[in-house]
């Protein structure tokens, strides 16, 4: 893990996070305050106190003393601008990129990264202890590069006619507007990502303005650029634009692949023949992954998270285990290796069907299942689980969790993108005889606050383990 460089503390240090656009003003909106941060909140801002009112600083740290200027008072809690870093907090650190202070895309760059992980680890801590959830063993952290990590993005594009150029980038925080970049540090290293050159490239097109997005998709045997198209090309524009993907490859770096996107459907119109099927591995599976498939953007991360996953859930021959939420196979495919009785369950019967075709293709044995994963009763007719693994959308999973309850299933992975959802679903669970036997993060997203955790849990009456 390489660790960001740290900046002695400075009694001068200017804010170096990234630029927040003001809440609504009130008439306090231009009073000046200074403060002492205290703490983090889920989202990676500071956090003050003064008497009884409570202050959100972005781009604060705790232990920091800061001079603020106030954007208004939302739900009871004061909105603030970082005007000055007064005394710096030790883990402090400079930016590597030079958009930070205004793109969207990262929160935490000015934290040192051993800390972001450790601040990261304590905010799940803090969600368990609300709902008294207590945890056996806390296991460590599962990090991978803190840079060029991020495999899957969709950056914005907008023509402006007052400036006759295009702007590329991710949108600034609380904002619409994009902000311009260069490059991405935390997107995954390609010549194809410079994004200087794309904007002069469309700014020789004629239809500049009928592109709206830009998405990275980097398999392991690919990477695919995606075009949202408002409006078709002319043939003299797709020409050109396969000119530039054809001169921006490289035999040192993948194979490139160009995208368009429209409300029809999309269409590969680089390389002119047929484009192999992307894939990326995980365990020693090679899983297709169409445009539209959900991925954990971080594939470092990933695979060593199924790998814990699949030691935690100990999958045997003859169990039947229960897939939830299965997306493209990323947990299901490794567990059908293991078990002759996996059922992968998902919401849209499209992606039922690419589960099945992903295990024919590989030669398992997997039972694909439709079911309304947010409603009551939606599992009652599957067969009674061994094992499950779950990992649910930011919602969580209220009604699959009183079903696991009114199974008492022994084992349960739980793998969750929120962990105030996560909580609130393992309070319920524990309530009902479950106990938490291990717990701990998955730092996906470096330099910004998001985190996943894995948690393990046991039934009380289980005979296993």
């Amino acid at each position: 893990m390489s660790q960001s460089r740290k900046r002695k503390p400075s009694s001068r240090h200017r804010h170096a996070g990234p630029r927040q656009a003001p809440a609504r003003r009130s008439a306090a909106a231009e009073q000046c305050l200074t403060l002492e941060i205290d703490n983090l909140t889920s989202e990676g801002q500071g956090v003050a106190r003064r008497a009884k009112e409570i202050y959100f600083v972005p781009g604060a740290l705790p232990g920091e003393s800061v001079d603020v200027v106030l954007d208004g008072r939302r739900k009871k809690v004061w909105q603030t601008r970082l005007r000055k870093v007064n005394q710096a907090s030790p883990q402090r650190v400079e930016p590597d990129c030079p958009h930070y202070q205004r793109c969207g895309g990262c929160d935490l760059q000015h934290l040192a990264y051993p800390a972001q992980v450790e601040a990261k680890q304590a905010r799940v801590k803090r969600e368990f202890q609300r709902q008294g959830i207590e945890v056996k063993e806390w296991v460590e952290p599962i990090v991978g590069n803190q840079w060029s990590y991020r495999r899957k993005a969709r950056l914005g594009v907008r023509y402006s006619q007052a400036e006759e150029r295009n702007y590329i980038g991710f949108r600034e925080a609380a904002s619409a507007h994009i902000t311009d970049i260069d490059r991405c540090k935390v997107l995954v290293d390609h010549p194809a990502l410079d994004w200087a050159a794309w904007r002069e490239m469309l700014s020789t097109l004629q239809g500049r303005d009928r592109i709206s997005q830009i998405e990275v998709i980097q398999a392991d045997n690919a990477l695919a650029l995606v075009l949202r198209i408002l409006k078709p090309l002319s043939t003299e524009d797709r020409q050109s634009l396969c000119r530039f993907i054809d001169e921006l490859a490289s035999p040192d770096s993948l194979p490139l692949q160009l995208w368009f996107k429209t409300d029809q459907g999309e269409q590969c119109i680089f390389p002119n023949e047929q484009p192999e099927n992307l894939w990326h591995q995980v365990e020693d599976l090679q899983l297709n992954m169409a445009l539209n498939d959900f991925i954990q953007v971080n594939g470092e991360v990933n695979r060593a998270m199924v790998k814990q996953a699949l030691e935690w859930l100990e999958p045997q021959a003859g169990d039947c285990i229960w897939d939830l939420f299965a997306g493209h196979g990323n947990f299901s495919m490794p567990l059908a290796q293991r078990s002759q009785q996996v059922v992968a369950v998902e919401v849209q019967q499209s992606m039922v069907e690419s589960l099945i075709r992903q295990s024919e293709k590989l030669a398992l044995p997997l039972l694909g299942k439709k079911a309304d994963l947010s409603e009551p009763g939606c599992l009652v007719e599957l067969p009674q689980p061994d094992a499950v693994l779950l990992d649910p959308p930011r919602a969580g999973a209220a009604e699959v969790s009183q079903e696991l309850i009114t199974r008492q299933v022994p084992k349960i992975v739980y793998v969750s993108c929120d962990v105030a959802t996560l909580a609130r679903d393992l309070a319920h669970l524990c309530d009902a005889g479950y106990q938490v036997i291990k717990a701990g993060i998955m730092d996906m997203f470096p330099q910004t606050h998001h985190v996943e955790t894995m948690v393990l849990l046991q039934h009380e009456r289980s005979k296993h383990g």
